[in-house]
């Protein structure tokens, strides 16, 4: 776009307009019938900054007042030189139309052009699949319409408008340095401007041993996603492994036990599954090979299980009969049929191995046998 200039030399010729004349006055003449007015068109001015409109009388003569009108109102005021140029000097806040005015005689009307305020801020983990959060600011709100905009590379992964004031979040799917810009489609008298993020996403990939800020981004999200765990401490430990496990179960994934980028965009876009029954209760999906804590027909809690390895499973509703606390082989025990519980074992692989029971990781199994009364009932399917 060519640099604004700062005074286009069109002038807009007046007209006599049907507005009783102004008399004479301590602070100077008025235009007399035949005398002209014009305005100049002024440069582009940032919204709340003073701007400069000037204008010119002729016949050309001092001391004639002038006033600036804008929606009927006078905004500004000014006098004649010698030459019969005028300027007036006021803080722009909006592009009019202006028209200056003196006694009878009104010149054209002219537009400012505003260049608007525009503030933004981008923040969240620059990591796959976990949520960015965008507020833009736009002043004045009457500007124009705020388009985001993020692109890889030539390609165009986002583009969406959003509200000024309102947070906006969004996520994106690629390990890859990213361009983000907000940018206003201005309306008419204001001009265009937009604000640019740099945006470098990465995929940590991490496994058992992993430990930093990774590790803890990666097991507060666990958490909030409801995926069972037994603390947030930045260490890639036994549990933090049969959490991911879980996840990978659950989005369908290979169950390697590691983040990838599949992994961290399968954790970001999860939501909690839909339960099969009504109320509160135990549900086991011997397919995806996890456990569900039902409350009040929510999911509260995602727990990797293996079930019976050769499928024997019971499958069906079932209502627990009998507990029992502690236990070498079976961790505490909650029984819903026959010999067939849910319980803590030394080992959870993330496919079926178990003698037929539901076996849960030692490190969950105290606190789903707090969470499984008696007489709660047991759903196993596929």
């Amino acid at each position: 776009m060519p640099s604004p200039v700062p005074f286009l030399a069109v002038l807009f010729v007046a007209g006599v307009a049907a507005i009783a004349p102004a008399p004479v006055t301590a602070a100077g003449a008025v235009a007399s019938a035949g005398d002209t007015l014009s305005l100049l068109r002024p440069g582009v001015t940032a919204f709340g900054a003073t701007g400069t409109i000037g204008g010119t009388l002729a016949p050309a003569r001092a001391g004639v007042s002038v006033d600036l009108v804008s929606a009927g109102a006078v905004v500004a005021q000014a006098q004649t030189a010698a030459s019969g140029g005028f300027s007036f000097n006021l803080r722009l806040v909006s592009p009019g139309p202006y028209l200056a005015r003196s006694g009878s005689v009104v010149s054209a009307s002219v537009g400012a052009r505003i260049r608007p305020i525009l503030t933004a801020s981008l923040q969240g983990d620059r990591v796959v699949g976990q949520p960015l959060r965008l507020r833009a600011r736009l002043l004045p709100a009457t500007a124009g319409k705020l388009r985001l905009i993020v692109a890889r590379g030539h390609h165009r992964a986002l583009s969406r408008f959003v509200k000024a004031g309102k947070p906006f979040t969004f996520a994106l799917a690629r390990a890859a340095r990213h361009t983000a810009w907000v940018e206003v489609e201005p309306n008419v008298g204001y001009t265009q401007i937009a604000r640019k993020f740099r945006l470098g996403i990465t995929a940590p990939s991490l496994r058992v041993g992993s430990h930093g800020r990774a590790v803890r981004l990666l097991e507060n999200e666990l958490i909030a996603h409801h995926f069972a765990l037994l603390h947030a401490d930045s260490f890639f430990g036994a549990d933090t492994l049969e959490a991911v496990y879980a996840l990978q179960k659950f989005a369908g994934l290979s169950r390697s036990g590691r983040m990838s980028d599949a992994a961290w965009l399968a954790l970001g876009r999860s939501t909690p599954p839909r339960p099969r029954l009504h109320g509160s209760y135990i549900e086991v999906d011997n397919t995806k090979q996890v456990l569900y804590v039902v409350r009040d027909n929510k999911v509260t809690l995602i727990v990797p299980v293996s079930t019976g390895a050769t499928g024997n499973t019971p499958l069906g509703v079932f209502h627990v009969y009998g507990k029992v606390p502690g236990g070498a082989v079976m961790y505490y025990s909650n029984y819903f049929i026959g010999g067939f519980a849910i319980h803590g074992y030394v080992d959870v692989p993330p496919y079926p191995a178990s003698h037929g029971c539901v076996r849960v990781p030692m490190w969950i199994a105290t606190h789903l046998y707090r969470l499984i009364t008696l007489g709660m009932r047991v759903y196993i399917h596929y």
